[in-house]
Protein backbone atom coordinates (compact mmCIF):
# COMPACT_ATOMS: atom_id res chain seq x y z
CA UNK A 1 0.00 0.00 0.00
CA UNK A 2 1.26 3.49 -0.84
CA UNK A 3 2.22 5.63 1.91
CA UNK A 4 2.26 2.96 4.58
CA UNK A 5 6.46 2.35 5.90
CA UNK A 6 6.40 -1.57 5.95
CA UNK A 7 9.06 -1.41 8.85
CA UNK A 8 6.84 0.06 11.21
CA UNK A 9 3.95 -1.18 13.25
CA UNK A 10 0.48 -0.95 13.00
CA UNK A 11 1.05 0.28 9.08
CA UNK A 12 1.46 3.98 10.08
CA UNK A 13 1.11 6.73 7.10
CA UNK A 14 4.08 7.61 6.19
CA UNK A 15 3.38 11.48 5.58
CA UNK A 16 6.17 12.95 3.48
CA UNK A 17 7.91 16.07 4.16
CA UNK A 18 6.34 19.49 2.79
CA UNK A 19 8.84 20.35 -0.42
CA UNK A 20 10.32 23.83 0.39
CA UNK A 21 9.53 26.77 -1.47
CA UNK A 22 13.18 26.52 -3.16
CA UNK A 23 12.41 23.17 -4.03
CA UNK A 24 9.66 23.98 -5.64
CA UNK A 25 10.89 27.17 -7.97
CA UNK A 26 11.77 26.97 -11.17
CA UNK A 27 13.19 28.70 -13.79
CA UNK A 28 10.41 31.20 -15.49
CA UNK A 29 10.34 31.27 -19.20
CA UNK A 30 7.52 32.14 -22.01
CA UNK A 31 4.68 34.50 -22.99
CA UNK A 32 1.65 34.59 -21.67
CA UNK A 33 -1.17 36.82 -22.69
CA UNK A 34 -4.04 37.49 -20.25
CA UNK A 35 -6.55 39.83 -18.32
CA UNK A 36 -6.30 42.00 -15.04
CA UNK A 37 -10.75 41.15 -13.88
CA UNK A 38 -11.61 44.72 -11.92
CA UNK A 39 -10.28 43.88 -8.49
CA UNK A 40 -6.57 43.85 -10.01
CA UNK A 41 -6.96 40.02 -10.02
CA UNK A 42 -4.38 37.96 -12.05
CA UNK A 43 -4.69 34.26 -12.70
CA UNK A 44 -1.01 32.82 -12.86
CA UNK A 45 -0.09 30.48 -15.66
CA UNK A 46 0.03 27.40 -15.24
CA UNK A 47 4.05 26.40 -15.56
CA UNK A 48 4.68 29.75 -12.57
CA UNK A 49 1.66 28.58 -10.14
CA UNK A 50 4.12 25.99 -8.21
CA UNK A 51 6.82 29.24 -8.03
CA UNK A 52 4.21 31.66 -6.17
CA UNK A 53 2.32 28.88 -4.39
CA UNK A 54 3.30 30.37 -0.51
CA UNK A 55 3.34 33.96 -2.11
CA UNK A 56 5.74 36.71 -2.68
CA UNK A 57 6.22 40.26 -3.65
CA UNK A 58 4.97 42.09 -6.58
CA UNK A 59 7.63 44.86 -7.03
CA UNK A 60 7.97 48.41 -9.48
CA UNK A 61 10.60 47.78 -11.79
CA UNK A 62 9.58 51.33 -13.53
CA UNK A 63 8.57 49.42 -17.13
CA UNK A 64 6.57 46.74 -15.88
CA UNK A 65 5.54 45.07 -12.20
CA UNK A 66 8.04 42.29 -11.53
CA UNK A 67 6.94 39.33 -9.51
CA UNK A 68 9.05 37.90 -7.44
CA UNK A 69 9.02 34.33 -4.98
CA UNK A 70 10.34 35.14 -1.39
CA UNK A 71 13.87 33.28 -2.56
CA UNK A 72 14.46 35.13 -5.85
CA UNK A 73 13.31 38.54 -4.60
CA UNK A 74 15.73 38.05 -1.52
CA UNK A 75 18.46 37.06 -3.86
CA UNK A 76 17.82 40.36 -6.68
CA UNK A 77 16.93 42.21 -3.73
CA UNK A 78 20.95 41.75 -2.32
CA UNK A 79 22.25 41.91 -5.70
CA UNK A 80 20.61 45.39 -6.03
CA UNK A 81 21.93 46.66 -2.69
CA UNK A 82 25.34 45.23 -3.23
CA UNK A 83 25.85 46.73 -6.91
CA UNK A 84 26.11 50.24 -5.42
CA UNK A 85 24.06 51.40 -8.80
CA UNK A 86 21.24 52.79 -7.19
CA UNK A 87 21.29 55.57 -4.62
CA UNK A 88 19.08 55.09 -0.87
CA UNK A 89 16.96 57.00 -2.20
CA UNK A 90 15.63 55.14 -4.67
CA UNK A 91 16.05 52.34 -3.08
CA UNK A 92 13.51 53.09 -0.48
CA UNK A 93 11.14 54.17 -3.24
CA UNK A 94 12.04 50.66 -5.21
CA UNK A 95 11.36 49.06 -1.61
CA UNK A 96 8.06 51.30 -0.59
CA UNK A 97 6.54 49.70 -3.98
CA UNK A 98 6.87 46.36 -2.83
CA UNK A 99 3.46 44.27 -2.16
CA UNK A 100 2.86 40.99 -1.65
CA UNK A 101 1.11 38.87 -3.28
CA UNK A 102 -0.47 35.27 -2.18
CA UNK A 103 -2.45 32.93 -5.25
CA UNK A 104 -6.25 32.25 -4.20
CA UNK A 105 -7.56 29.23 -4.97
CA UNK A 106 -7.90 30.18 -8.55
CA UNK A 107 -4.32 30.64 -8.45
CA UNK A 108 -5.18 34.70 -8.70
CA UNK A 109 -3.08 37.20 -7.35
CA UNK A 110 -3.79 40.70 -7.16
CA UNK A 111 -1.90 43.67 -8.24
CA UNK A 112 -2.46 46.46 -6.05
CA UNK A 113 -4.25 49.89 -7.07
CA UNK A 114 -0.85 51.42 -6.56
CA UNK A 115 1.36 49.57 -8.67
CA UNK A 116 -1.12 49.13 -11.38
CA UNK A 117 -1.32 52.85 -12.05
CA UNK A 118 2.31 53.76 -11.41
CA UNK A 119 3.01 51.12 -14.16
CA UNK A 120 0.23 51.62 -16.02
CA UNK A 121 -1.32 48.52 -15.84
CA UNK A 122 -4.73 48.18 -18.38
CA UNK A 123 -7.17 45.39 -18.41
CA UNK A 124 -4.67 43.83 -21.07
CA UNK A 125 -1.36 42.51 -19.61
CA UNK A 126 1.33 40.14 -20.80
CA UNK A 127 3.19 37.71 -18.10
CA UNK A 128 6.92 37.14 -18.95
CA UNK A 129 8.82 35.02 -17.95
CA UNK A 130 12.44 36.14 -16.92
CA UNK A 131 14.42 33.07 -15.70
CA UNK A 132 13.79 33.72 -11.51
CA UNK A 133 11.34 35.88 -11.57
CA UNK A 134 8.30 36.90 -13.89
CA UNK A 135 7.26 40.60 -15.11
CA UNK A 136 3.91 41.46 -15.72
CA UNK A 137 3.44 44.43 -18.78
CA UNK A 138 0.75 46.46 -20.43
CA UNK A 139 -0.20 44.44 -23.89
CA UNK A 140 0.39 47.73 -25.64
CA UNK A 141 3.93 48.46 -24.04
CA UNK A 142 5.33 44.80 -24.34
CA UNK A 143 4.10 45.05 -27.96
CA UNK A 144 6.44 47.53 -28.27
CA UNK A 145 9.22 46.50 -26.23
CA UNK A 146 8.44 43.35 -28.98
CA UNK A 147 8.81 45.28 -32.04
CA UNK A 148 12.03 46.86 -30.70
CA UNK A 149 13.43 43.58 -29.62
CA UNK A 150 12.71 42.33 -33.43
CA UNK A 151 14.31 45.41 -35.05
CA UNK A 152 17.79 45.92 -36.59
CA UNK A 153 19.59 48.46 -33.99
CA UNK A 154 21.58 51.32 -35.37
CA UNK A 155 24.23 49.21 -37.00
CA UNK A 156 21.42 46.72 -38.91
CA UNK A 157 22.33 44.12 -36.43
CA UNK A 158 19.64 41.64 -35.63
CA UNK A 159 19.14 39.25 -32.63
CA UNK A 160 19.52 36.29 -35.36
CA UNK A 161 22.72 38.26 -35.87
CA UNK A 162 23.66 38.45 -32.05
CA UNK A 163 22.79 34.51 -32.12
CA UNK A 164 25.34 33.57 -35.19
CA UNK A 165 27.63 35.72 -33.59
CA UNK A 166 27.79 33.64 -30.31
CA UNK A 167 30.91 30.63 -30.63
CA UNK A 168 28.73 28.27 -28.73
CA UNK A 169 25.88 27.91 -30.64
Amino acid sequence: MRGVDEDRPHSTPVIPLRQTRAERTVDLYDTFAHTLDGKGRLVLPAPFRSTYADGGFAVNLAECVGLFSYESWDRWRRKVEQSRKVDRHRLRYLFASVSPIQPDAQNRITINPRLRAKIGLGRDVVIVGSGSYANVYDRAAWERFEAQAEAPDADGRTLADDLADLEFV
